[in-house]
C-alpha cells in the first residue's frame, strides 16, 4: 500500500519537474499546451489549443492532475503557500529589504494567484521564468507579508529570497488541489505539460484542469 506521505513525495517530484526546473534545464521541460478538451478516452485526451490547433496527449499512470477552483483573496494570510505568475513592473528602483544582507526585490504585477492545498505545501518552491505572458515569472513560496493587495512570497534554501506581487481585484484567485483523471472530460479547460517521445507522440506529465468552467490562467 502506498502511504499518503509517499504519494505527496511522488507528486512533489513531478510538479517540481514540471513547474520549477532551473532556467538551464529548459530544454528538458515539458512542452506547454493550453486549451479545451475536445475528446477524452481512458488513455488519452485531444486538446483544441488556444491557437486553433489540436494535439493528442497520452495519459500515463504517472500523470499528475491538479484542479483549479474558485478561491478568495480573504484566504491569503501569513504562512499561506501560494503560486503566482507575474510580470515585473517598470520601476526605476527596487525594494531594498532591511535585513543583514539588505536583499533586493522588485514589485511584480500578478496575472494569477493560486492558494495551494496543505497536501501540496512546499512543492515547486522557488522562482523561474515563465512563458505566459512573455517576460513573466512563476513563483511558489510562503506568504511572508501582506500589505493591502501586495504580498511577499518567500522562498530559497533558507527562505531569504522573495518576490513582491501586487494582486489587483480583477486577478483570478484560485485554489490548487491534487485531483485525478475523472475531471478530464470534453469541454474542460486545461493547461498541460507533455513530453514528446521518439515516436512523435506526446505524453502528459501534468495537467491543470479548471472546475466549473474555470480557464487555467497559467
Amino acid at each position: 500500500m502506498v502511504r499518503a506521505r509517499d504519494c505527496r513525495v511522488v507528486v512533489a517530484s513531478l510538479v517540481v519537474l514540471a513547474l520549477a526546473a532551473p532556467a538551464g534545464a529548459q530544454d528538458r521541460e515539458p512542452e506547454h499546451f493550453r486549451g479545451q478538451i475536445a475528446t477524452a478516452e481512458a488513455a488519452s485526451i485531444v486538446v483544441k489549443t488556444t491557437d486553433g490547433k489540436t494535439v493528442r496527449l497520452g495519459l500515463p499512470d504517472t500523470v499528475t492532475t491538479l484542479s483549479l477552483s474558485k478561491a478568495s483573496w480573504a484566504s491569503v494570510d501569513f504562512g499561506t503557500y501560494v503560486g503566482s505568475v507575474a510580470v515585473r513592473l517598470d520601476m526605476n528602483s527596487p525594494i531594498v529589504r532591511a535585513n543583514p544582507r539588505e536583499t533586493v526585490s522588485w514589485l511584480y504585477e500578478g496575472r494569477e494567484l493560486r492558494i495551494i492545498d496543505e497536501q501540496l505545501r512546499g512543492i515547486a518552491v522557488g522562482a523561474k521564468q515563465w512563458d505566459l505572458p512573455p517576460g513573466s515569472t512563476m513563483t511558489h513560496g510562503w506568504v511572508d507579508d501582506r500589505e493591502g493587495r501586495v504580498i511577499s512570497i518567500k522562498y530559497g534554501p533558507t527562505l531569504d529570497e522573495e518576490t513582491d506581487v501586487f494582486v489587483s481585484r480583477d486577478v483570478p484567485v484560485l485554489r490548487m488541489s491534487l485531483s485525478d483523471k475523472s475531471l478530464l472530460k470534453p469541454g474542460a479547460h486545461v493547461f498541460a505539460g507533455a513530453q514528446k517521445g521518439a515516436d512523435g507522440k506526446h505524453s502528459a506529465v501534468f495537467i491543470f484542469v479548471g472546475k466549473d468552467g474555470i480557464v487555467p490562467p497559467l
